[in-house]
């Protein structure tokens, strides 16, 4: 009698359990038919637009600002243009409605050979004041006063900064600039092509 009582228990115990795997079974099949055959793990990300151009043009004058408006006597500087590049198509072939955005620009004041130095640690002493994370050079000259030398930094705003000391044949020094931004809303109409700008403004002080 007791041995009947089990065999009935354990087949009680199997019928549920048969039961819930059927129940599992069917609650994936319905899953599955609810979202169709395409693998969701296929789809692409959704794309996240961290400025539009409006915001990235107001954010990266102010980076320009926190960049050089230490300096004194002031530079002066001019925009050279715009350039807008599309990121990649989606993984489904669509259309990206996001783009890294790049502006341009070039000191126009003739900046003496001897003024290196004090550029450099004024403008890495701006960045420092507003909060810039500066990047590591990834080279610089062996010497204070010879070759090319590159600075960058960024903003908590993800806005970067790119700097680069280019010595001239009359001992002068050109210092461009380009501010950056990516995840920017994809715009054509925002780019504006570029124009060559060369030093032409001389100063009583960074001149000499």
């Amino acid at each position: 009698m007791f041995g009947r009582t089990w065999v009935r228990a354990a087949l009680v115990v199997v019928a549920s359990l048969v039961a819930l795997v059927g129940a599992m079974v069917a609650f994936h099949v319905l899953v599955w038919w609810q979202l169709g055959s395409e693998d969701p793990y296929s789809k692409p990300a959704s794309e996240i637009v961290r400025h539009t151009p409006e915001q990235f043009h107001a954010l990266s004058d102010q980076a320009v600002r926190d960049t050089v408006g230490g300096l004194s006597p002031a530079l002066v500087l001019s925009d050279r243009g715009r350039t807008v590049e599309r990121h990649e198509p989606r993984a489904d072939g669509t259309e990206s409605k996001l783009s890294t955005v790049e502006r341009r620009f070039t000191v126009r004041t003739r900046i003496g050979g001897s003024h290196r130095q004090e550029l450099r640690e004024g403008i890495e002493a701006d960045w420092r004041l507003h909060g810039f994370w500066q990047v590591p050079a990834a080279w610089t000259p062996s010497a204070a006063d010879e070759g090319r030398e590159y600075l960058s930094a960024a903003t908590s705003e993800g806005i970067r900064v790119s700097l680069a000391l280019l010595p001239e044949p009359d001992g002068t020094l050109t210092l461009t600039m380009s501010v950056s931004g990516t995840d920017i809303a994809y715009d054509p109409d925002y780019a504006r092509p570029l124009s060559p700008l060369r030093p032409d403004t001389e100063d009583t002080y960074w001149s000499h």
